[in-house]
């Protein structure tokens, strides 16, 4: 979970148990990179939800100095786009009154003003578009770059797998998040008719990259 979500408490114990744990990564959540992640130095992914917090201008578009910045930090070891999360399915939502200078300051929004993360990114309309945004992501930063899906569309699945078999183009890795997943910060119906359980999505995945990319495909 973010820091905003989650207090300074929460994510300063975190980061120092899985920095004494060793090889073990930390995700920051959509809510940016904050100095509580990295207080106990484990290794970092930071996500990058629709909202772009951390890597946003004044206007709400993906900053490519900010990225740079984030990039350059040795912590930061991978990036991570969120298309979707489990039982939250929308974009994600923070009061006003919990947007203080320092919150604003990491996700780069206005303080004192309610937040509300948009359920899909502006920089890309389909798969092509997600992927080239994808590599140029890498190429600029330097690190690698994974996306994070809930399995709620078999087609679309199928569509994502063949982009990568047809254009040799792709994330680094693939997170998949169950239905059940998130912090069920939705409506309930959603939570309950949206997206394939974990121990059902994980086999599909798997089995689809395997037969559409690494078996029918050259990479």
């Amino acid at each position: 979970m973010s820091y905003g979500a989650l207090g300074e408490n929460a994510i300063t114990a975190l980061s120092r148990g899985l920095g004494l744990a060793g090889g073990t990564w930390m995700n920051t959540g959509e809510g940016g990179l904050s100095k509580y992640h990295l207080s106990g130095n484990p290794d970092i992914m930071m996500q990058i939800g629709p909202g772009l917090f951390g890597v946003r201008t004044p206007g709400g578009e993906f900053s490519w100095e900010e990225f740079k910045k984030k990039s350059g930090i040795e912590q930061v070891k991978a990036f991570e786009i969120k298309l979707a999360q489990g039982a939250k399915i929308r974009g994600g939502h923070i009061e006003g009154q919990k947007v203080t200078e320092e919150i604003a300051q990491i996700r780069l929004v206005e303080p004192g003003q309610t937040i509300n993360s948009p359920n899909r990114f502006y920089e890309f309309k389909n798969f092509n578009e997600l992927f080239e945004f994808v590599e140029r992501m890498r190429d600029v930063g330097g690190k690698p770059v994974g996306i994070k899906i809930v399995v709620g569309d078999l087609d679309a699945l199928e569509e994502m797998t063949k982009t990568i078999r047809d254009t040799g183009k792709g994330p680094d890795f693939i997170t998949v998040d169950g239905g059940e997943g998130g912090t069920g910060a939705t409506y309930q119906e959603l939570a309950d008719a949206v997206g394939l359980p974990i121990m059902s999505a994980l086999p599909l995945v798997d089995e689809m990259l395997k037969n559409m990319v690494y078996v029918t495909g050259s990479s």
